[in-house]
């Protein structure tokens, strides 16, 4: 039996002989049917893509025009004989359907610039089709197969979609060469048009108008042409072509237009049209009609020449330049003299030696587009060297016959954009070097499939000395630990965000290793996680540090406890206070017992709080230690005193984030000390009377032996004196104490000249020294009104002391002068001075000099404590500056008026 049928139709014939049809559903060729060989011969031998699918198990055929689109190393060669839904299963679903429908006796169909993904090419790529679906009859009139006639439009497609950026441009073209725009829809019968169309039409600005309210702008003879031409046009079997000249009158002004009317309409898959869109051109006379057309021919050409992106249209084998754009010109660093009806050689002669003339003659003889992305061309620009980098699109453009003659040349100067990837990977390894000399590992998850890649530094920290299979990983991390990883793992695919420790036990001495991983997960197009990026750090130093401070902290807790300190820390924002099981027991609570921190500050017994308030929130401010006594009423009603101290935390910006303090009941010390108070104020009170009966015997004794000429023994009852006096003032100051102490002092407000006050007292001691002359530098003071007695008491103790303490010294400086609404005075001195770490002491009760200087300047300490409880009574502050053996320079302040 003669095969003669695929004698010929180049490698898909010889690819038919070779195959053993025996084995197929179709059976040997000898058995086939003459409608499968007659169908066979005119695709094998057609240079038109073309596909067959035959028979009930669809066998697919298909010939050498239609071999490109199957790729390389993708359906090709086993496609041919094999089963329809075995060579397209990707697209199955889509075509199984077209088939069945013409296979029923339906229509042929018909898609244009469809997408279709197959697998070619070793993986699956996004193509375009332009196809029809037609019956195949066998010898009974019946279909017996479908004949694909079909043409690959990805090139096509992802031209006009890179087009589309330069929308604007376009629309600079249509507006240039004045021509109206409109769309109409079929299926809503409204109709859109741009500004120039309306104004010529008279029609109304709003978006969207009635296609019968254009129509009435027609004059009365064409509107029926009209109609009928878009009737026409939206009838598919007329290829949805729109053409037609007609007159209209401006609905507002009566002016005439001759206007030609071009449009395209579009259908769906049921060949039901749902857009009629296209230009209309004024031609209102043939001299219009002839400029308008040259008008538009030029502006077709101003595109071309001033499109921001290189243009050359190249024409015939020769590749004659019929027009080339400045940008290209600048692309190629070439005058147009050297293009301008040229062939495109004589101008680039570089170009020709790396292939682009092959490139070019092969998109001329099949027709089909060809792009290339970043593509490197060292040329001579002025004279200079240059690497440039180009996108560019050879696109065939067909004459009216359908024919090849032209190519359009798009040329991008992609050079920054490149560069600056160049960039972005010189910065990605600079990155990868910098991780790493930090110590850091790095590794990179595919999440598909597994595939793990890691650094050198990644490897160390696991402890292997080169790279191995990701189970070897997971294999040393320490066994109580995997949960940890699985959970981390699980919370990223959540999250995106990996984040973990554990220890690993390095495989060549089992020594354990703390270790972070750090992560983050990258999604593709579908938001599905397709890898992760990270690092690895070893943390073993600061784990063994962290767990120092923990066992540093145990111990303070049990230095804490054995004291009685009870601890606490604020959170400074949102005022929530954790506290030591001890500090509860300080406000009588359980140990486990939780309090807010105005819980707390109920506890303070109401004279206190304000202070204990502004205390904390002046110590947070000036970042000073807080300090502060205060007492407290337990749940059981009881009152405790407490002694509290503090410092606030800051973050690098020096803003508080927490606030960390102790506090200790002192309550049995307040006890001892009110015991003590009470011992000093009975003893000294007991003290005063037989003190003042001796004081009065033995002046009695210094006249009575002064009269009697016994001058020595006269002297020792005037040194008895002094020294009664010395005692009384000591008495004195206990009496005073005692009297601070519980809040006694009697206080009686009077207004006088403040001034004549202070200089009563510097005249009063300056009897009492002769090395030391007292200066009074008084400044206006005025009335004042507080306590004189108090106050002259105050000014009495500075200067006394100033006097005790500056013995070397010739002079005292008293000043005076008002500060805003308050009077303040100082007492200066050029003594001894006091060192700095002891100037926030001198105020306390009994504090004295320390050292070699204790005898040198007897006294209780009591005289700078009482001064500044009074001054603390009257409202006032009280503060000393001094330099260790320059001298101190003691002040306090009180109001000018008494506070409300």
């Amino acid at each position: 039996m003669s095969f003669g049928f695929i004698s010929g139709g180049g490698e898909s014939g010889a690819l038919i002989r070779s195959i053993d049809w025996s084995k197929n559903p179709l059976g040997p060729i000898e058995q086939w049917p003459q409608s499968l060989r007659t169908t066979l011969s005119i695709i094998l031998n057609s240079k038109f893509p073309m596909f067959l699918f035959w028979g009930t198990e669809l066998i697919c055929f298909y010939n050498d025009a239609y071999r490109p689109s199957l790729g390389n190393d993708g359906k090709h060669p086993q496609a041919m004989g094999q089963r329809g839904a075995e060579t397209w299963p990707e697209i199955w679903d889509f075509i199984k359907p077209l088939i069945d429908q013409v296979l029923d006796g339906g229509e042929a169909t018909w898609n244009e610039d469809q997408l279709l993904p197959i697998y070619r090419n070793g993986k699956i790529e996004d193509v375009y089709w332009t196809f029809s679906y037609s019956p195949a009859y066998d010898e009974t009139g019946k279909p017996a197969g479908v004949f694909v006639t079909c043409s690959e439009t990805t090139s096509k497609v992802m031209t006009l979609n890179s087009l589309n950026d330069y929308k604007e441009e376009l629309e600079f073209a249509l507006n240039a060469a004045e021509l109206g725009t409109w769309d109409y829809n079929p299926l809503t019968n409204k109709f859109t048009a741009n500004k120039r169309l309306k104004k010529w039409f008279g029609l109304p600005s709003t978006a969207e108008i009635d296609l019968n309210l254009a129509l009435n702008s027609i004059i009365e003879k064409d509107r029926e042409k009209v109609s009928s031409a878009i009737s026409d046009a939206l009838d598919f079997n007329s290829g949805g072509n729109y053409t037609i000249q007609y007159t209209i009158v401006n609905a507002k002004n009566g002016k005439e237009r001759i206007v030609k009317a071009k449009g395209k309409a579009l259908f769906d898959f049921n060949h039901i049209a749902y857009r009629l869109n296209g230009t209309l051109q004024d031609v209102t006379d043939e001299i219009e009609a002839q400029n308008a057309f040259k008008e538009s021919e030029e502006n077709f050409r101003k595109l071309i020449l001033q499109a921001p992106i290189g243009m050359i249209i190249l024409k015939g084998e020769s590749l004659f330049v019929e027009l080339v754009n400045d940008a290209y010109l600048k692309l190629a660093g070439k005058q147009r003299k050297y293009f301008e009806e040229k062939p495109l050689w004589d101008a680039l002669p570089e170009a020709k030696t790396l292939g682009f003339d092959k490139i070019l003659k092969k998109v001329m003889q099949t027709g089909i587009s060809y792009h290339g992305n970043e593509q490197q061309l060292n040329l001579v620009v002025d004279g200079k060297k240059e690497t440039v980098y180009v996108n560019y699109v050879y696109e065939p453009l067909k004459d009216i016959d359908g024919t090849i003659n032209r190519i359009m040349v798009v040329a991008i100067d992609v050079t920054e954009i490149t560069e600056s990837k160049l960039k972005i990977q010189d910065a990605e390894e600079r990155a990868r070097l910098a991780t790493e000399s930090t110590g850091l590992g790095i590794f990179a998850l595919d999440l598909r499939n597994g595939d793990l890649k890691t650094s050198g530094r990644f490897d160390q920290i696991f402890g292997f000395d080169k790279k191995v299979a990701r189970s070897n990983y997971i294999s040393v991390i320490h066994p109580d630990d995997h949960d940890v990883r699985l959970k981390a793992h699980k919370r990223a695919l959540l999250n995106g965000h990996l984040y973990y420790e554990v220890r690993v036990i390095w495989p060549h001495d089992n020594s354990i290793h703390w270790v972070r991983a750090e992560g983050k997960i990258y999604y593709d197009a579908d938001n599905k996680p397709m890898r992760m990026l990270g690092t690895l750090m070893d943390i073993t130093p600061q784990r063994k540090a962290k767990e120092e401070l923990i066992r540093i902290n145990q111990r303070l807790e049990i230095a804490l406890e054995t004291a009685s300190l009870g601890s606490y820390e604020m959170n400074v924002f949102t005022r929530k206070i954790t506290f030591s099981e001890q500090f509860n027991k300080n406000y009588g609570l359980s140990p486990k017992a939780n309090l807010s921190y105005d819980d707390l500050l109920d506890f303070i017994e109401p004279e206190f709080k304000e202070n204990v308030i502004a205390a904390v929130n002046s110590a947070i401010l000036n970042t000073t230690i807080y300090q502060a006594e205060y007492k407290i009423r337990w749940r059981d009603n009881s009152i405790h005193w407490i002694k509290e101290s503090g410092k606030a935390q800051y973050d690098d910006k020096g803003n508080p984030v927490s606030f960390i303090g102790v506090s200790y009941d002192i309550t049995d010390i307040k006890q001892l000390q009110q015991q003590k108070d009470d011992f000093i104020g009975i003893a000294s009170h007991e003290l005063k009377t037989p003190v003042t009966s001796i004081k009065a015997y033995a002046q009695v004794l210094e006249k009575i032996l002064t009269k009697k000429g016994d001058v020595m023994e006269a002297g020792l009852m005037k040194k008895m004196d002094a020294q009664l006096n010395r005692l009384t003032s000591l008495i004195g100051d206990l009496l005073d104490v005692t009297k601070v102490n519980s809040g006694k002092i009697q206080y009686n407000h009077t207004r006088f000249d403040f001034n004549e006050m202070v200089e009563f007292v510097i005249e009063d001691l300056q009897r009492t020294t002769e090395n030391h002359q007292i200066i009074a530098d008084l400044k206006y003071v005025g009335l004042v009104f507080t306590d004189k007695e108090r106050v002259s008491q105050v000014v009495t103790n500075l200067i006394t002391n100033a006097i005790k303490y500056s013995p070397n010294a010739e002079q005292i400086i008293v000043h005076t002068y008002i500060d805003n609404k308050d009077v303040v005075v100082c007492v200066e001195d050029f003594g001894i001075g006091i060192a700095e770490d002891k100037l926030n002491k001198v105020f306390e009760q009994f504090y004295r000099v320390s050292g070699s200087m204790q005898h040198t300047f007897p006294g209780l300490g009591l005289g700078l404590y009482i001064s500044s409880e009074i001054i603390k009574r009257e409202g006032g502050k009280i503060w000393v500056n001094s330099t260790e053996g320059k001298g101190s320079k003691f002040c306090f302040s009180i109001p000018l008026q008494k506070p409300d």
